[in-house]
């Protein structure tokens, strides 16, 4: 099995940013206030926080939900993340366009089980880096959860198109070992198996998160 990247996401506070950089995790993830469920920020304290991720060279990666191209230009531009997870709405030009105008920047398309659309992901293979595919469907006061054996197909056409994905959604130190031997994916994207009560990213789950990816 190959080396998997680690992606935090849900960041809301220093106390994480700094807790990753001591443990060497190269990615953290930031969660837009414009999305529904839990651990968002408004852009300004999001700003604040990518700052320290450039500081510790981690790199910054914004979920959004804006569905107008100016909007999330506008976003982008203030906020200045290294990458952009946006939903599932914009086509391959309008995706083009932002990579036009922010160079540097690398493009994510965010999927669930329930938006998932093979049409539209082959029409924008070549527009994105890497797509972000959520096992949770988070509604405005749940968060809906889809076992894996039902989302495998899935999983399994967006890794045939060569298209680095990160698995997310409820993974933990318990089940982390079962997703990666049925999966294999590039990257995994976690966020509360990693926090406490406080939404800060605890050191000991981390540690035996940690422990248990280097194994599996």
């Amino acid at each position: 099995m190959e080396k998997i990247s680690l992606k935090i996401c849900g960041i809301t506070n220093s106390k994480s940013v700094q807790t990753a950089y001591k443990n060497k995790i190269k990615s953290l993830g930031f969660a837009s206030n414009n999305l529904d469920g839990p651990n968002t920020a408004n852009d300004k304290k999001i700003k604040y926080l990518i700052k320290e991720c450039n500081y510790y060279k981690i790199e910054s990666v914004l979920l959004t939900k804006y569905f107008s191209l100016k909007q999330i230009i506008k976003q982008i531009d203030f906020v200045k993340p290294k990458t952009i997870a946006c939903l599932y709405h914009f086509k391959h030009q309008e995706l083009k366009q932002i990579k036009i105008i922010f160079k540097k920047l690398k493009i994510g398309v965010a999927i669930n089980p329930e938006n998932f659309n093979g049409q539209y992901i082959k029409s924008i293979k070549n527009s994105v880096d890497v797509i972000y595919y959520d096992l949770n469907v988070y509604k405005r006061n749940r968060i809906k959860k889809h076992p894996l054996a039902k989302s495998l197909k899935q999983i399994t056409f967006i890794k045939k198109l060569i298209i680095p994905i990160y698995i997310g959604g409820g993974i933990d130190h318990d089940n982390v070992e079962k997703i990666l031997k049925a999966i294999n994916p590039y990257g995994l994207d976690v966020s509360r198996g990693l926090k406490n009560n406080n939404n800060i990213i605890s050191k000991n789950k981390l540690k035996t998160f940690l422990t248990k990816i280097s194994v599996a």
